[in-house]
């Protein structure tokens, strides 16, 4: 069954596109684009904690904005609740013991909303991270799914697509060990159902994981390489 944006298939993922150390002034940085959402990703440099002890381990801090074009009418706490996710999902993704009492800021602007945020964002954590040399204990990202009134499951819905749906759940796990980070549900549906909406998006993240590590390879490779001078 086709879907409004042209995908063939409910289960079907758009394409996914990394890059990193686009932003001049930070640390490191990273863009995704997913369809037409697109999402940046700055990281400022480390620096000494205050008013907080961890012994060991440092702390990763984020925040969500939206560029002028989706603030007005939208609803900040949505972007709030993201950015305290997204900490969790350093809290367990980074090897924080690297880098003890020391607080890593990270900014996050989602430039163009078209779905997928979650997904784009998690994304360009972990690609801005690993940029910067953060040592994680697994690549990690993000995928959704929804059920929409006709009772079909689609995966990496459309900012439309999710807007009409009856439930969704987004998942944001490992891609080599699986571990899962962060897993959110809204709306309504049957137990069985939300199972399914779970393995749809595992699936989706399933198949962008290839993509998704060789692109994230090839950039920290490319930005490792000597410069001529």
């Amino acid at each position: 069954m086709k879907r409004a944006d042209g995908r063939e298939h409910l289960e079907a993922v758009r394409a996914i596109h990394v890059a990193t150390n686009v932003l001049a002034n930070c640390h490191s940085s990273a863009c995704v684009e997913i369809g037409q959402t697109r999402v940046l990703c700055g990281v400022r440099p480390p620096q000494q904690l205050v008013q907080e002890y961890r012994g060991t381990r440092g702390r990763v801090s984020c925040q969500v904005h939206r560029s002028l074009a989706y603030s007005s009418n939208h609803d900040h706490s949505c972007d709030r609740d993201m950015a305290l996710a997204l900490e969790g999902v350093a809290e367990q993704a980074v090897v924080l013991g690297r880098i003890p009492q020391l607080l890593v800021e990270v900014l996050i602007e989602v430039v163009h909303d078209d779905g997928a945020v979650w997904d784009a964002a998690a994304t360009a954590l972990c690609a801005a991270l690993t940029a910067g040399g953060a040592e994680v204990y697994d690549t990690f990202s993000a995928c959704s799914a929804a059920l929409r009134h006709d009772g079909a499951i689609i995966v990496d819905p459309t900012r439309e697509e999710a807007a009409t749906a009856m439930a969704s759940v987004v998942v944001c796990s490992g891609l080599s060990l699986g571990g899962m980070y962060y897993c959110c549900h809204k709306g309504a549906c049957e137990t069985a159902t939300m199972s399914q909406l779970l393995q749809a998006a595992m699936k989706g993240l399933q198949v962008r994981k290839a993509s998704l590590l060789e692109q994230i390879r090839n950039q920290l490779a490319y930005s490792t390489m000597p410069r001529d001078v």
